[in-house]
Protein backbone atom coordinates (compact mmCIF):
# COMPACT_ATOMS: atom_id res chain seq x y z
CA UNK A 1 0.00 0.00 0.00
CA UNK A 2 1.29 2.90 -0.69
CA UNK A 3 1.91 6.15 1.67
CA UNK A 4 -0.32 8.10 -0.71
CA UNK A 5 -3.10 5.71 -0.02
CA UNK A 6 -2.71 5.17 3.50
CA UNK A 7 -2.69 9.04 3.56
CA UNK A 8 -6.53 8.90 2.07
CA UNK A 9 -7.59 6.15 4.77
CA UNK A 10 -6.35 8.11 7.70
CA UNK A 11 -8.18 11.66 5.95
CA UNK A 12 -10.85 9.54 6.16
CA UNK A 13 -10.90 8.02 9.76
CA UNK A 14 -10.13 11.78 10.87
CA UNK A 15 -13.33 13.12 8.60
CA UNK A 16 -15.39 9.99 9.65
CA UNK A 17 -14.83 10.29 13.67
CA UNK A 18 -15.50 14.15 12.72
CA UNK A 19 -18.92 13.36 12.23
CA UNK A 20 -19.15 11.45 15.18
CA UNK A 21 -18.26 14.77 17.33
CA UNK A 22 -14.63 13.98 17.67
CA UNK A 23 -11.65 16.23 16.32
CA UNK A 24 -8.45 16.04 14.74
CA UNK A 25 -5.05 16.12 16.13
CA UNK A 26 -2.91 19.24 15.11
CA UNK A 27 -0.58 17.55 14.14
CA UNK A 28 -0.91 13.75 13.59
CA UNK A 29 -3.01 12.58 10.74
CA UNK A 30 -3.56 9.07 12.21
CA UNK A 31 -5.46 10.54 15.54
CA UNK A 32 -9.08 11.83 16.67
CA UNK A 33 -10.04 13.10 20.29
CA UNK A 34 -13.39 13.73 21.82
CA UNK A 35 -13.66 15.11 25.23
CA UNK A 36 -16.14 14.00 27.78
CA UNK A 37 -17.89 15.67 30.59
CA UNK A 38 -17.84 12.73 33.72
CA UNK A 39 -19.20 12.35 36.95
CA UNK A 40 -15.05 12.33 37.92
CA UNK A 41 -14.55 15.47 35.66
CA UNK A 42 -13.31 15.99 32.19
CA UNK A 43 -11.88 13.02 30.01
CA UNK A 44 -10.30 12.81 26.33
CA UNK A 45 -10.87 9.79 24.75
CA UNK A 46 -7.73 9.63 21.80
CA UNK A 47 -8.80 6.93 18.55
CA UNK A 48 -5.93 5.83 15.98
CA UNK A 49 -5.99 4.90 12.62
CA UNK A 50 -2.36 2.81 11.89
CA UNK A 51 -0.99 1.02 9.26
CA UNK A 52 -0.29 -2.52 10.33
CA UNK A 53 2.35 -3.55 10.88
CA UNK A 54 1.80 -7.34 9.92
CA UNK A 55 0.56 -5.95 6.56
CA UNK A 56 -1.37 -3.45 4.49
CA UNK A 57 -4.41 -3.21 6.57
CA UNK A 58 -4.99 -0.33 8.85
CA UNK A 59 -5.63 -0.70 12.27
CA UNK A 60 -8.21 1.32 14.74
CA UNK A 61 -7.66 1.01 18.33
CA UNK A 62 -8.54 3.77 21.11
CA UNK A 63 -7.83 4.68 24.70
CA UNK A 64 -9.96 6.01 27.62
CA UNK A 65 -8.69 5.58 30.69
CA UNK A 66 -11.72 4.95 33.55
CA UNK A 67 -11.47 3.02 36.73
CA UNK A 68 -7.93 2.30 36.29
CA UNK A 69 -8.07 0.71 32.69
CA UNK A 70 -8.54 1.40 29.23
CA UNK A 71 -12.07 1.25 28.73
CA UNK A 72 -11.38 0.91 25.00
CA UNK A 73 -9.19 -1.75 24.63
CA UNK A 74 -12.00 -4.06 23.41
CA UNK A 75 -12.89 -1.75 20.61
CA UNK A 76 -11.04 -2.59 17.50
CA UNK A 77 -11.29 -1.79 13.96
CA UNK A 78 -9.77 -3.41 10.60
CA UNK A 79 -9.51 -1.80 7.19
CA UNK A 80 -8.30 -4.09 4.54
CA UNK A 81 -5.99 -2.85 1.91
CA UNK A 82 -8.45 -3.33 -1.00
CA UNK A 83 -11.39 -1.78 0.75
CA UNK A 84 -13.30 1.29 -1.39
CA UNK A 85 -13.99 4.52 0.38
CA UNK A 86 -17.99 3.33 1.39
CA UNK A 87 -15.96 0.61 3.48
CA UNK A 88 -13.56 2.24 4.60
CA UNK A 89 -16.16 4.63 5.89
CA UNK A 90 -18.57 1.90 7.16
CA UNK A 91 -15.97 0.45 9.50
CA UNK A 92 -14.89 4.00 10.79
CA UNK A 93 -18.36 4.75 11.51
CA UNK A 94 -18.94 1.33 13.31
CA UNK A 95 -15.89 2.02 15.55
CA UNK A 96 -17.39 5.33 16.27
CA UNK A 97 -20.78 3.94 17.70
CA UNK A 98 -18.59 1.49 19.38
CA UNK A 99 -16.06 3.61 21.61
CA UNK A 100 -19.06 5.68 22.28
CA UNK A 101 -21.01 2.44 23.79
CA UNK A 102 -18.35 1.71 25.36
CA UNK A 103 -17.37 4.88 26.88
CA UNK A 104 -21.34 5.26 27.95
CA UNK A 105 -20.18 2.24 29.92
CA UNK A 106 -17.90 3.53 32.63
CA UNK A 107 -18.66 4.23 36.06
CA UNK A 108 -18.39 8.02 35.36
CA UNK A 109 -20.54 8.12 32.82
CA UNK A 110 -22.89 6.45 34.27
CA UNK A 111 -23.06 7.90 37.39
CA UNK A 112 -22.62 11.51 35.12
CA UNK A 113 -26.22 9.88 33.44
CA UNK A 114 -28.34 9.14 36.51
CA UNK A 115 -27.23 12.90 37.60
CA UNK A 116 -28.87 13.99 34.42
CA UNK A 117 -32.25 12.03 34.88
CA UNK A 118 -35.23 13.49 36.60
CA UNK A 119 -35.50 12.27 40.65
CA UNK A 120 -38.57 10.23 40.57
CA UNK A 121 -39.35 9.78 44.22
CA UNK A 122 -38.98 13.51 44.84
CA UNK A 123 -42.53 14.61 45.35
CA UNK A 124 -44.23 17.05 43.15
CA UNK A 125 -44.38 20.67 43.71
CA UNK A 126 -48.14 20.83 44.58
CA UNK A 127 -50.51 24.29 44.49
CA UNK A 128 -52.10 24.71 47.75
CA UNK A 129 -55.56 23.88 47.68
CA UNK A 130 -58.16 26.65 48.06
CA UNK A 131 -60.46 25.98 50.56
CA UNK A 132 -64.28 26.93 50.31
CA UNK A 133 -64.88 30.57 51.80
CA UNK A 134 -61.67 31.09 52.38
CA UNK A 135 -59.35 33.51 50.35
CA UNK A 136 -56.21 32.13 49.00
CA UNK A 137 -53.15 34.21 51.02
Amino acid sequence: MSSQLSSAVMAIFVARMAAHGWYGDRVRTDVASKDFETAAGGRTAVVYCRRSSEGPHHLLSGDYQSEGRNALSTCWGTIPADADQAAIEAEVDRFARQTDAEIRKTYAMRIMALRAEPDEEAPEEQEPEAHPGHAPG
